[in-house]
């Protein structure tokens, strides 16, 4: 009776919601925008606002006229440079960014480190931490990536997030206008990363909203084209060329030096590469160089 009685009483627990769960912390959520985000720009606007008191203020009548402008070097000197000073300035801004993103994300890193996860339902103490950790990461992430990419200067993410520790994104890596993964990828060098692409490390599955978290490796000169979904725990290999709305499987394995088209993506000939592409006959001969230095590659890659 007394088992029975414990039993029940675990079962009423549960019932009321006391088993850890994940969730939205909408609250941590709010003071990570507010840190980031915010603080990232109040010593930029401190310079501003000095240097507009200090040069600009005491003579705002003169640079009301243009032709009271190039009275005067002095003027002339703070006319030209203040273009270069706003730049500067922005560029100190996104510095910010990224510096308060590698310490929230190092913050994060302390309460739950980076780890992948097969189909984790977020119920249980060390399960539903991990995920929580994981989304707070995201959110980090999130305004890093939309704070780089949609500035003038979107060439600088995969520096940023290199830079962050939570990719490896290799020299010479393109990553155009697209949904990257926000941790977890690994790329080789010289790597493209086309329009539109999906490549996601992340993966919400079930009926129970499981997360499968793991690292999605791209080999060196491969190419996604626009449209490219991939799923966790893809591994392309070097030279593997898409062709546009082709994707990768979960935990799909595609071998490298050969060009790929379909949802899963399979092999395709050269014959059938030049086809698709509808290539001019006269253009054709160099698709066919391609593909022979491909294999001189290949091959020395094998004897070493």
């Amino acid at each position: 009776m007394e088992e029975a009685g414990e039993e029940k009483q675990t079962n009423s627990n549960s019932s009321q919601g006391f088993i850890p769960r994940a969730r939205l912390e909408l609250d941590k959520y709010f003071i990570v925008i507010v840190l980031i985000w915010g603080y990232s720009w109040l010593i930029p606007v401190a310079i501003l606002y000095q240097y507009y008191n200090l040069l600009i203020q005491p003579d705002l009548h003169i640079y009301a006229s243009v032709i009271q402008i190039f009275s005067s070097e002095k003027y002339i000197l703070v006319f030209f440079l203040s273009p270069v000073v706003l730049i500067g300035l922005y560029l100190f801004r996104l510095f910010f960014v990224i510096l308060f993103s590698k310490i929230a994300i190092w913050l994060c890193n302390l309460r739950s480190p980076m780890k992948e996860l097969i189909a984790s339902k977020g119920i249980g103490k060390e399960e539903a931490r991990d995920i929580n950790i994981y989304h707070l990461r995201g959110m980090i992430l999130r305004i890093l990536k939309w704070e780089i990419s949609k500035s003038p200067f979107p060439w600088l993410v995969p520096a940023a997030f290199n830079f962050v520790n939570v990719n490896e994104i290799g020299k010479g890596t393109t990553l155009e206008d697209q949904f990257y993964t926000q941790e977890f990828l690994e790329t080789g060098e010289n790597a493209y990363i086309g329009q539109g692409s999906i490549v996601s490390s992340h993966l919400v599955e079930g009926k129970y909203g499981a997360i499968t978290l793991k690292k999605v490796k791209i080999g060196q000169n491969a190419v996604l084209g626009p449209f490219n979904p991939i799923s966790p725990g893809a591994l392309i290999g070097d030279y593997a060329e898409f062709l546009p709305m082709s994707g990768v499987a979960k935990f799909q394995k595609v071998r490298g030096f050969s060009k790929y088209y379909g949802l899963p993506v399979a092999r395709i000939s050269t014959k059938r590469y030049i086809k698709m592409c509808q290539i001019p006959p006269e253009l054709e001969f160099r698709v066919r160089d391609t593909k022979l230095l491909k294999r001189k590659i290949k091959k020395k890659k094998t004897e070493e």
